[in-house]
């Protein structure tokens, strides 16, 4: 089981140019990211779902590059950071949720919170994991979810998703 883990994190490509920068592709989402916490690596997974496997480069006309002349050996999604639009909850939506799940005695957190990462590639980690709050029990990610006040998705610790 763990031979096919890495082989779906492996990326391999070929210098698409001679002298090609290979600091220019940055790696697969789930090789930049680093998990706080481990109780929250299922609902992190479940958070970021397929973009866990997609390449984050610098710029579209390396991700071009790499698509027409990597010789890549497996079919890859690329996210160029000067493109991506960093979408994030709003921060006050974001402490709603939190007093909601105290109100219920329980905690809730941006997917973002959870993880670790380099700053370059920030914008790439907000487009990924920006959007989802984790919850650590089912009634509090209910609750936030239809919340007028935050209707966001929700994920809780076991990979519900609300």
């Amino acid at each position: 089981m763990q031979a096919q883990v890495d082989a779906r994190l492996n990326f391999e490509f070929s210098d698409p140019s001679k002298g090609f920068d290979r600091t220019r592709v940055k790696g697969m989402v789930a090789r930049l990211v680093k998990v706080k916490d481990k109780q929250t690596a299922c609902a992190l997974e479940i958070s970021a779902g397929a973009k866990l496997y997609q390449v984050v480069v610098d710029t579209e006309v390396t991700g071009k590059a790499l698509l027409q002349n990597g010789k890549l050996r497996k079919r890859v999604t690329i996210l160029p950071l000067n493109k991506l639009s960093a979408r994030c909850t709003e921060a006050a939506r974001v402490s709603a949720a939190k007093k909601i799940a105290a109100e219920r005695g329980g905690s809730a957190h941006l997917a973002l919170e959870l993880v670790g990462y380099d700053a370059e590639v920030e914008t790439a980690m907000q487009f990924v994991f920006g959007n989802t709050l984790v919850c650590d029990r089912a009634d509090v990610a209910e609750a936030i979810a239809f919340d007028p006040r935050v209707k966001n998705r929700t994920v809780t610790l076991e990979g519900d998703t609300y």
